[in-house]
């Protein structure tokens, strides 16, 4: 019996060319030139994801640092001013109104008035710059907005209290009824509807620029991780490639890629130091530039404001309790004590003023001493720059002194002397030497150096960032140079 084999099919024309072409190049990466060929693109590649890498990272610091110091930043600065600018408007308002038809109390009626203009020039800048920081936030721009509406319907209605106190001829301290009543719509106005979103507006522009902030920073610091990731990688490539190229061609030393391995290090290293070294910089210019300026300048907002309680006490008796008690919550927000009564907050302030720099209730005193808080306290004693903490002391100092001043006016005004009350606020507010010009002074100057510090900070940023725009292109040329200058010979030997 005979047997027949099957026939043998032969293999897809497909799979054969795909084994033949597996085959040669695995027989092609088996010799001396491929492999060099191979472990030259991979130093290529690594170094040209150093370059990205860097490149991207720097590009991000110097963004961040260009939002923080040019843009962001400054228009938060002014939108925080923005509260202040309206508190000056309205203290100017009712010192006009109290001084009736003696236009020469304190530094007069036209310096007030000069003053009340120039405010509302600050709080029409002001509010440009929120407008520009809160472009595209449906909410944030409608506050704007109102604010800007409401400002109008103000000033309406503070022109209105002059115009009728002027044509009653009222006296000082003696306000006619119905400038009174129109100028209490406007004060209401203010402190009910402008001032609190004005507030607001400071804190989210201030929540903006932390957010970016935060947000950079933490890009940056991937990014640090990834430049000293893709510079690892260099240099490990460079090491094999170095290693190889000894091994088959007997030789100790490549020159140009030992050189290329020892520039890869210190652009990874400088890099890195310079990303770092700049973050730190923006971090000082931030934190102890433009949040201390900030928080600086709300202390003055707020004192401000308080003066203008000064004058409503003395200009509406039947309201003067209601604008003392606020007038300690607006001075406990600036300077807190746990005291709940002017007298005790009187002696309260003075003994801060005496103790610095040790602050009382530091490092706990009792449960019920929760220290010395507020915008003047231990948060604007922990943002002192080194060697500056005299400057602190002379607010505290002037601080103090506005206090005993206000002490002295409630006892006059409590004794009936209205006459004596009167030439004491128009003194606390006379704008060549009274108290609040003085602790304006000496809190400006204290601010001044915030910012200051603010500039410097960025402007030390730019400066270690700015050689890496010509150094990290220029190092990375040198990189590629070195590199083929380093295969070029061993290659041609194969040739």
């Amino acid at each position: 019996m005979t047997t027949t084999e099957p026939p043998v099919r032969p293999a897809p024309r497909g799979r054969s060319a795909a084994r033949a072409g597996w085959d040669v190049l695995r027989t092609w990466t088996a010799t001396t030139p491929a492999r060099v060929w191979l472990l030259t693109v991979l130093c290529v590649t690594t170094v040209l994801g150093l370059f990205a890498s860097a490149s991207f990272t720097l590009g991000q610091t110097r963004e961040g640092l260009d939002v923080l110091g040019r843009d962001a930043g400054p228009q938060a600065m002014a939108t925080t001013e923005l509260y202040l600018a309206l508190a000056d408007m309205d203290a100017k308002t009712s010192d006009v109104l109290l001084m009736g038809t003696d236009h020469d109390l304190g530094s007069g009626r036209d310096d007030a008035l000069e003053q009340y203009e120039a405010s509302r020039k600050q709080a029409n800048e002001a509010l440009l710059h929120a407008a520009s920081l809160t472009e595209g936030d449906t909410v944030e721009e409608r506050n704007v907005q109102e604010v800007l509406e409401g400002m109008g319907a103000y000033e309406q209605l503070a022109t209105e209290a002059r115009l009728r106190n002027d044509e009653a001829e009222a006296p000082p301290g003696e306000v006619d009824g119905q400038a009174l009543e129109t100028y209490r719509r406007a004060t209401l106005m203010m402190h009910t509807e402008l001032l609190p979103k004005a507030f607001n507006l400071g804190l989210d522009s201030s929540a903006i620029v932390r957010a970016d902030h935060e947000e950079r920073q933490a890009s940056v610091a991937v990014g640090l991780l990834g430049v000293g990731g893709a510079g690892a990688a260099a240099m490990l490539a460079l090491v094999a490639l170095q290693g190889f190229l000894r091994v088959r061609f007997r030789r100790r030393f490549n020159l140009p890629l030992l050189g290329a391995t020892l520039l890869t290090g210190a652009l990874t290293l400088g890099a890195v130091l310079a990303l770092d070294t700049s973050g730190g910089y923006q971090r000082e210019a931030k934190e102890e530039g433009l949040d201390a300026a900030m928080s600086l300048a709300r202390a003055q907002a707020i004192a401000t404001d308080m003066q203008a309680d000064q004058s409503r006490y003395l200009l509406d008796p039947e309201m003067a309790d209601n604008y003392q008690q606020v007038y300690l919550e607006r001075a406990q927000q600036v300077l807190f004590r746990p005291v709940n009564n002017l007298e005790d907050y009187y002696d309260a302030v003075e003994e801060v003023a005496v103790s610095y720099p040790e602050l009382p209730g530091r490092g706990g005193a009792g449960e019920d001493d929760p220290g010395t808080l507020g915008y003047l306290g231990q948060k604007a004693q922990d943002a002192v720059l080194p060697g500056h903490e005299d400057e602190l002391a002379e607010v505290l100092e002037a601080y103090s002194a506005l206090q005993g001043q206000d002490e002295e006016l409630r006892a006059a005004a409590g004794a009936g002397d209205t006459e004596e009350a009167i030439g004491v606020r128009m003194g606390i507010t006379h704008s060549e030497d009274g108290a609040f010009r003085d602790y304006e002074q000496a809190l400006g100057d204290l601010t001044d150096l915030h910012e200051e510090a603010f500039e410097q900070g960025i402007g030390r940023g730019d400066a270690v960032l700015a050689p890496w725009l010509w150094l990290l292109p220029a190092g990375a040329a040198a990189l590629l140079l070195l590199i083929l200058f380093g295969v070029r010979p061993r290659l041609t030997e194969y040739r």
